[in-house]
């Protein structure tokens, strides 16, 4: 036997559990490989063993989907969220102002963008919803 065929192949145990894809998912997206961040972020979801995990791979999902200019896709994925878990996760509510305001419906993106700000005065994305709120407001009263 040759020195190769002798030694013995390390095998790296992986089990495959949301928190796995999510990682996975996190570093496609940074690498900008949407189509791969969505494929992990999806598994996430599906093997995701309670409602936070499931929330946040499912904002992921729904990020990468506004990404690549599925908007659609996107507001599907938030208006569940939002139906489901909208006043735990207050973020859903600013993500989907965001799919709005790129399709052109300033009136619905404001609603939305209103909504995160008054659920989550103090939440992570205010700074950006409150200058989101003003420029949709100004363009709406240049109508």
């Amino acid at each position: 036997m040759s020195e190769i065929e002798n030694q013995k192949a390390t095998i790296i145990e992986v089990i495959p559990t949301s928190e796995f894809y999510f990682k996975r998912g996190i570093a496609a997206f940074q690498k900008n490989e949407m189509d791969r961040a969505k494929k992990y972020f999806s598994r996430a979801v599906t093997l995701s063993k309670n409602e936070e995990e499931s929330i946040f791979a499912s904002c992921q999902l729904a990020i990468c989907y506004q990404h690549t200019g599925e908007y659609d896709e996107s507001i599907e994925i938030l208006d569940e969220l939002i139906k489901n878990s909208g006043d735990i996760f207050a973020e859903a509510y600013y993500f989907q102002a965001n799919n709005y305001a790129f399709l052109e419906d300033l009136e619905q993106s404001l609603i939305l963008v209103e909504q995160y700000l008054t659920l989550d005065p103090d939440g992570d994305f205010v700074d950006e919803a409150s200058e989101l709120q003003e420029t949709l407001k100004m363009e709406l009263n240049e109508f």
